[in-house]
């Protein structure tokens, strides 16, 4: 019992370690897209002449940050704005109590056949139905929002392609947009669409790409709206800028792809191990129920439950870790 013990200590101390880490490179990302995006701005300034008074207005190209919906808890109320934002994104939004109540009753179905294939009381479906729906619906939205994203990534150089061309030939960039995404298919589309309506209404073209850029969950955006914000101020070639930023958009998607490829084997291990305790556990309750109830109904059956998990999640947490060193 006291090896079991260190051992369980170990594992802990060992994930708590590895959270961290990934923690700070986060951190660390961030911080660089900031300092990209700082230097990307400078050095459009001064390439268009731009005068060191312009750059110290108070009325700065600085994208807006997201308004906290609880005050009382800022980083909270952060969090929930952005999620709020992504439901937007993908069209889940107008549907969200819809959604809510199939989730909600998925996870009480689940909970209760899960109690019935155990054995156990109705506490462990009160217990198990929050957690199997928290797992269900982050699930869902991260793997929505994977495709969204991915989606994005692929249309944008193409509509800074049809954007640069467009203005080449004489259309007002307020004009373009509306045009580019007619020949567009996507969620970019639809974004593009929504900021020619703004712009018809009179909003300026700065406003409308900062909030474009607060709704829109991807980086590479946040280049495309301050490029055209600085270029709407202070002038200058739009079209070669456009351009050199969607060659390297271009070098970065194809920079991923050879990343997913020389990953694909670590990524595809990950899966087979997550799917071959599920896998392992409906053989055992479909060919031994005995042998499956002991192992959720028998003290040294859960600690075996229990030592499974832990070396599972564990060896998932370090793929996952070591897949993202490569990027």
């Amino acid at each position: 019992m006291l090896d079991l013990f260190t051992l369980l200590i170990f594992l802990l101390v060992l994930i708590g370690f590895y959270t961290v880490r990934a923690w700070s490179r986060r951190q660390r990302r961030e911080e660089a897209v900031a300092q990209r995006m700082e230097q990307l701005r400078q050095q459009m300034a001064r390439e268009q002449g731009l005068s060191s008074a312009v750059l110290a207005e108070a009325d700065s190209i600085a994208l807006p940050g997201m308004p906290d919906l609880l005050p009382a808890w800022p980083w909270l109320g952060r969090k929930l704005e952005h999620l709020r934002a992504g439901l937007n994104a993908l069209g889940w939004y107008g549907t969200l109590r819809t959604r809510l109540l199939f989730s909600i009753c998925g996870a009480l179905v689940s909970g209760m056949v899960l109690a019935r294939m155990t054995d156990t009381s109705l506490a462990l479906v009160l217990v198990s139905a929050p957690l199997l729906w928290l797992l269900g619906s982050a699930w869902a939205y991260q793997n929505a929002m994977a495709k969204h994203v991915a989606a994005l990534a692929r249309t944008l150089p193409e509509a800074i392609d049809a954007i640069t061309r467009i203005c080449r030939s004489g259309v007002p960039l307020q004009s373009a947009f509306g045009i580019a995404a007619d020949h567009l298919q996507g969620p970019l589309a639809a974004e593009l669409r929504e900021i020619e309506n703004w712009l018809k209404l009179g909003i300026p073209l700065k406003q409308a790409m900062q909030q474009s850029a607060d709704r829109m969950p991807l980086a590479e955006y946040r280049f495309f709206a301050v490029i055209l914000i600085i270029s709407q101020e202070s002038g200058g070639r739009l079209g070669d800028t456009l351009e050199r930023l969607a060659t390297t958009l271009r070098a970065r998607a194809e920079l991923g792809m050879k990343v997913q490829a020389k990953t694909s084997e670590a990524r595809a291990s990950a899966k087979i191990v997550a799917l071959l305790v599920p896998g392992v556990l409906l053989y055992m309750y479909l060919n031994a129920p005995e042998d499956f109830r002991f192992m959720f109904n028998d003290p040294a059956g859960l600690k075996v439950m229990t030592y499974v998990a832990i070396s599972v999640g564990l060896g998932l947490l370090i793929t996952h870790l070591m897949v993202k060193r490569i990027r």
